[in-house]
């Protein structure tokens, strides 16, 4: 018998999430043998494995809500929280090794500068996912911090598509403006179905989308430059 889908809401915006990650690295990742460009170290590769399962896992798990399979969902969660675990941890390795690569961004941010970035939208991922499964026994909250955490880590993907666009110039503007529009798609699904707007996505969304002129501001600031330095020669060492 089929599985009779009904609010189909979170299983279309983790689709559209995932899709939107996995086609912004498709060039870089996951078609890269069709490219000149080198081969990845086998930590990013790691690490673009792991979370390419996360969000394969993310996707069934809202669809399993949507068709009412709860119980299926909830034995997959220790399986998420055990991968997220993982890709936070990943990151976190890659982070370090990339710091030690000599390259200015577009955004005229060093590696030893730039990396904050990453740390804090790998901090944002596992806090949300954190809070996720704290509160996995209150619906409402449980759902909207999970979307919010792969809004977090939107940005290596919403990179590379500006590279791709060469657009990279504009990525001040570009990045949060692509977190906004999603974070912008949930206010507007729960105001049509509520006739409210859950304060999980409004303040969520006003730490994502607050964070990227932060953490800008942060990188270039005198108190992080010796932190970056000695994230890239520990990266370098490793």
């Amino acid at each position: 018998m089929a599985v009779v889908v009904r609010n189909r809401f979170y299983a279309q915006v983790a689709l559209a999430l995932a899709l939107f990650t996995i086609i912004g690295f498709a060039r870089t990742f996951y078609l890269r043998f069709l490219s000149d460009l080198p081969p990845l170290v086998t930590l990013v590769q790691l690490h673009g494995l792991a979370f390419t399962a996360w969000l394969v896992l993310f996707v069934i798990q809202t669809r399993f809500i949507a068709a009412h399979r709860v119980q299926w969902h909830m034995r997959l969660g220790i399986a998420g929280a055990l991968l997220a675990a993982v890709v936070t941890a990943l990151a976190v390795a890659v982070l370090f090794h990339s710091a030690a690569i000599p390259r200015v961004r577009p955004s005229g941010l060093t590696p030893s500068q730039f990396v904050l970035v990453g740390f804090v939208s790998i901090g944002l991922f596992a806090g949300f996912v954190t809070l996720g499964l704290a509160f996995r026994r209150r619906a409402d909250l449980h759902k909207r911090f999970m979307v919010l955490a792969v809004i977090a880590a939107l940005g290596p993907a919403t990179g590379r598509f500006m590279q791709l666009l060469a657009l990279s110039k504009y990525s001040y503007f570009i990045q949060p403006t692509i977190a906004a529009a999603f974070i912008t798609w949930c206010l507007v699904y729960d105001w049509r179905k509520n006739r409210i707007v859950h304060p999980a996505f409004v303040i969520g969304g006003l730490v994502v989308i607050a964070s990227w002129p932060l953490k800008d501001m942060a990188a270039r600031s005198d108190w992080w430059a010796p932190l970056g330095e000695w994230v890239a020669r520990v990266g370098a060492g490793v």
